[in-house]
């Protein structure tokens, strides 16, 4: 808390944080606004046959989905766009190319990730109504009506891709962290509602109960692990000429067990959903059949073991990415440095490979066991609703923590600005002053 007091009092900060503010409320108020051409009232009670993948699509949304809203497809779109980006980046030699190239390549491939987005909100926006066929509007030409009920569904979702962008750009951060974090606090006085309704007898106190102290007790834990991290102590050789020493001064370099942060489940969960968000939208009895079987995921032991398939897969990757161990060797190499006790070269390469490796693990280990223990304590009828809790509190806590170190270096930033500001006034004073 102190550290947004006193983000709030840096100029630049405070303009971030009340844009950010600004364009999640501007999100939120369309999750109030119906569909033109369907029946507000039918589509409403079509959805709430989706079962656990509604529920989810419900929280990301920000309640769009149980509201009838425009923006009842959420930001899930973009997740699919962002994927199928990163895949095709890995896998085809002039993306990879281009994002090498820094700032313009990554330039480029935004861009192209906007157009692939939109794509997949038009796909979704037309799979969405064709399963919600019954509840067109039957007061205007069919259509007519369906035809605008797929154009306002594809607009909603692309109006959430294009405020992930806008936080991306002048927000305080991460916009799909923002934006997720958000949601499932919204979503958080549903959940205990629920817990209550769905329990009889002492059980409509206690579970709730339960469900407030475990979900208090993940983030807690959660926000210690996104602390821990490897200091990595790079020694540079030092040459004297003269009285003067001459060569870079000692880094470390911090290696944080959390490195991927929390994309992997982000990314995992949009993956193994997609199946169950194709079944159960285009559907237009998803009570029933495969699309029954696709939406009640949680009961399904495939999607756990699917899950943890994927957040190994793509914690290694977005680890990867932020902490790559042959790159790093070069650089301390090409600049004259080494780790102590290590030779410089394919050695320390090695060392860091070991090191990335062993804490990758550590993180890949913390974002399973926090995720599938709630999925196994639901089991338990009575318990049901804790299977979403150690996702959402991974990431409640891993959002809270990004936005933390954004405002800190903000605020570091603006205090050496200050700082530099002084110096120059004071040269300024000295030399008008001769």
């Amino acid at each position: 808390m102190s550290t947004l007091t006193e983000a709030y009092k840096v100029p630049g900060l405070k303009k971030k944080i009340l844009f950010t503010f600004l364009i999640v409320s501007a999100m939120y108020v369309m999750t109030l606004v119906p569909i033109p051409g369907l029946s507000h009232s039918a589509i409403c009670e079509h959805v709430r046959l989706w079962g656990d993948w509604g529920l989810m699509l419900n929280v990301i949304s920000g309640k769009a989905l149980y509201n009838g809203a425009i923006t009842s497809l959420g930001i899930y779109p973009f997740l699919v766009a962002s994927i199928a980006m990163q895949i095709a980046t890995l896998a085809v030699p002039r993306l990879r190319d281009l994002a090498m190239k820094g700032d313009e390549g990554s330039k480029v491939i935004t861009k192209i990730t906007r157009f692939v987005a939109i794509g997949m909100d038009i796909v979704y926006a037309v799979l969405f109504v064709v399963g919600a066929r019954n509840t067109v509007s039957t007061q205007i030409n069919y259509w007519l009506a369906f035809v605008i009920a797929v154009l306002c569904v594809a607009i909603g979702a692309a109006f959430c891709g294009w405020c992930i962008e806008l936080l991306n750009n002048k927000g305080l951060g991460n916009g799909i962290t923002i934006v997720l974090v958000a949601s499932i606090v919204r979503a958080l006085p549903h959940m205990f509602r629920e817990a209550a309704s769905s329990n009889e007898g002492s059980l409509r106190i206690i579970v709730p109960i339960v469900l407030a102290v475990v979900f208090l007790g993940f983030v807690i834990f959660a926000v210690f692990v996104n602390l821990g991290e490897k200091k990595l102590r790079i020694l540079f050789q030092k040459k004297t000429v003269g009285m003067k020493q001459y060569g870079m001064q000692n880094q470390v370099i911090p290696v944080k067990v959390t490195q991927a942060g929390i994309m992997p489940i982000v990314y995992a969960m949009t993956i193994n959903l997609l199946f169950a968000s194709v079944a159960v939208t285009v559907s237009s009895k998803p009570d029933q059949g495969v699309a029954l079987g696709a939406g009640e995921y949680t009961s399904n032991p495939v999607f756990i073991v699917m899950y943890v398939i994927f957040v190994s897969i793509f914690t290694y990757i977005f680890a990867m990415i932020q902490f790559n161990p042959v790159d790093i060797s070069n650089q301390i190499k090409q600049y004259g440095g080494y780790i102590q006790g290590i030779r410089p070269g394919k050695p320390t390469s090695q060392y860091l490979l070991s090191t990335y490796t062993n804490i990758n693990v550590a993180g890949a280990t913390f974002l399973i066991v926090l995720s599938v223990v709630p999925m196994l304590i639901s089991i338990a009828p009575a318990f049901r609703i804790f299977w979403h809790v150690g996702i959402m509190s991974i990431l409640v806590a891993g959002g809270l923590m990004e936005t933390k170190i954004l405002l800190d270096n903000g605020i570091k930033e603006n205090e050496e600005a200050n700082k530099q500001a002084g110096r120059d006034s004071r040269r300024k004073n000295k030399y008008s002053r001769t």
